[in-house]
């Protein structure tokens, strides 16, 4: 007979290999075992980066002495007890894997005592051999120490990388965990250093600041939305705040890290537009929906998920995103933060009415309501240099670039006319010849009917020569001043990339486009041109980046120019 049962050590093995792949896994698996126990505060001790040993000590809800013989066991778990709890998972553990395929790997000592109970209880796990229970000494919660990870798995041993890359998993694993939860307290120290120290806060924002700085806490855009059983908040970043990876992304779905392209993908082409490709925002986004519309039970890892309606979540944080990207909090103040200096007196004269009455807590007058809202509006007031616009605002001063905003009304014309297959087109006098290498020639004439959806109507003449017989109306009078070579040279390498042409256009090429087409710095405008290229701006969905990631507006805020003057 060619087929055996595994002995019992050997398929524990196995299992654990599903579970745990490298200390993080376990770290991860532990830190979840205590969130779900309702700890209030997390401590993490590694050393060589969790190699050697792995200390999670919390504050919950602990273990009796029965409880602890049958932890370690596979299956045995206090997440669920019928069939049916599988269809509304609230923990973020419930397979009743990790502690038992951490000790089928590891050399373990969890020590625990309920709360409520004056007796603390300890066991003893090597390679799934129990010893225990002892009586211990702690207060109530629970402490898991796993050292020698892989001891006897040297096949997987091998496979770790340095426990300076080690600690870096682990620490990625605790700080997206910390990001969930930011009413826990958190610790984490790697060879007996402090690594961090994050105390329960109120708020997500505070946490973020916790862990990134106040510096990114402050470039952070809100993000608020509900539709029926679906809500969605965190934070997402300011386009000048991105990052060379995904690794800053971060989404839970009632409560659970999980990774999810579909997610992923979203919040990307929220950015369409916005940021250069190989750039990615931060985000720390919550979605909350009813427990049957998720299914958790997809991997032994528990990072995976299904949603029972994707499209219908990825619409609410498609308009979740592209709110917060269309807002005011997307705009970045000029000014640094300012030490504040000591406030100046004022005079009851100096405070106007409008002022008593806010202090006094009385409502506006409908006369008064409207000054307030007319005092709203901009106000071109000037050009500085011939390049930036001065906007005045009541609640302070804007300063926008007159380029990077002609360029992104441009952009949003062309791209509305584009995705109406409706790209108003002029029709050149004379064609405008350029000449492409024989690789270029053949590529550019196999998308012609992809370049005419966007406005560009190209007649190829042989030997490697094209005509320019049409091209967008918006655009044509400026490029014609630019030339057309580069242009197609532009669309050819484009083209060799492998890309679609349609979607690189409205990427990459229709930004380049109303670069080349929008008024240019050092161009004198009359005021009244000014009015209007402002008030077309704030027409627009994204009124604050150009299509390559660059700001349009920086504000001076009231306050900032107040302070600084010492009129506070």
């Amino acid at each position: 007979m060619k087929i055996q049962r595994l002995n019992e050590a050997l398929a524990s093995k196995i299992a654990a290999g599903e579970v745990i792949e490298r200390p993080a896994s376990a770290v991860k698996e532990l830190v979840e075992n205590s969130l779900d126990a309702k700890s209030e505060s997390i401590a993490v001790e590694l050393e060589q980066g969790g190699i050697r040993c792995i200390v999670v000590r919390d504050n919950g809800e602990g273990m009796d002495d029965d409880d602890l013989l049958v932890c370690v066991e596979r299956h045995a778990t206090s997440k669920i007890t019928r069939e049916p709890d599988l269809d509304r998972i609230a923990t973020l553990g419930f397979r009743g894997e990790a502690l038992a395929s951490i000790a089928a790997v590891s050399r373990m000592r969890i020590i625990s005592r309920p709360r409520g109970t004056e007796e603390a209880h300890e066991v003893r796990v090597v390679a799934q051999a129990v010893d225990g229970p002892f009586p211990a000494a702690r207060a109530p919660g629970t402490t898991v120490e796993a050292r020698e990870l892989f001891f006897n798995l040297p096949a997987r041993a091998r496979f770790l990388g340095t426990p300076r890359t080690e600690f870096l998993h682990a620490n990625r694993a605790i700080r997206r965990l910390a990001l969930a939860r930011p009413a826990v307290s958190w610790s984490l120290t790697h060879g007996g250093k402090s690594v961090l120290e994050a105390p329960q806060v109120g708020n997500l924002l505070d946490r973020i600041g916790q862990l990134y700085g106040a510096e990114v806490a402050r470039a952070m855009i809100p993000v608020d939305v509900s539709r029926e059983d679906i809500s969605v908040s965190g934070f997402i970043s300011r386009p000048d705040l991105k990052r060379g990876n995904r690794r800053d992304q971060l989404f839970c779905v009632n409560g659970r890290p999980v990774s999810d392209r579909g997610l992923s993908y979203v919040l990307a082409s929220a950015y369409h537009g916005i940021l250069r490709r190989g750039s990615y925002p931060l985000a720390v986004i919550c979605i909350d929906l009813p427990l049957e519309q998720v299914e958790v039970n997809v991997h032994p890892r528990k990072e995976e998920i299904r949603f029972a309606e994707p499209r219908r979540v990825q619409e609410t944080l498609n308009r979740a995103l592209q709110g917060a990207l269309a807002s005011r909090y997307v705009v970045s103040p000029l000014l640094a933060p300012h030490k504040a200096q000591p406030p100046v007196e004022r005079t009851k004269a100096s405070i106007s009415p409008l002022e008593l009455r806010a202090k006094a807590g009385i409502r506006r007058t409908a006369h008064e309501a409207e000054k307030v809202r007319v005092g709203n509006e901009r106000r071109v007031i000037g050009q500085l240099l011939r390049t930036y616009l001065l906007v005045e605002r009541s609640d302070g001063l804007e300063i926008v670039d007159q380029h990077i905003a002609h360029e992104r009304i441009l952009f949003e014309r062309l791209r509305k006319q584009s995705q109406c297959g409706e790209v108003a087109r002029q029709q050149f006098l004379l064609p405008v010849r350029v000449e492409l290498s024989f690789e270029s020639a053949a590529l550019v004439a196999s998308s012609r009917e992809q370049l005419e959806r966007v406005g560009i109507i190209l007649e190829e003449f042989g030997g490697g020569t094209f005509l320019f017989r049409e091209y967008p109306s918006l655009l044509a009078e400026a490029q014609s001043r630019h030339g057309f070579q580069e242009l197609a040279e532009r669309i050819a390498a484009l083209l060799e990339q492998g890309e679609e042409v349609r979607d690189v256009l409205f990427d990459r090429l229709l930004g380049e486009l109303a670069c080349g087409a929008a008024i240019k710095a050092g161009a004198r405008m009359p005021l009244e041109e000014q009015q209007a290229l402002v008030d077309q701006l704030m027409q627009l969905e994204n009124p604050y980046t150009c299509p390559h990631g660059r700001r349009i507006i920086f504000t001076v805020p009231k306050e900032d120019l107040d302070r600084r003057f010492q009129r506070t």
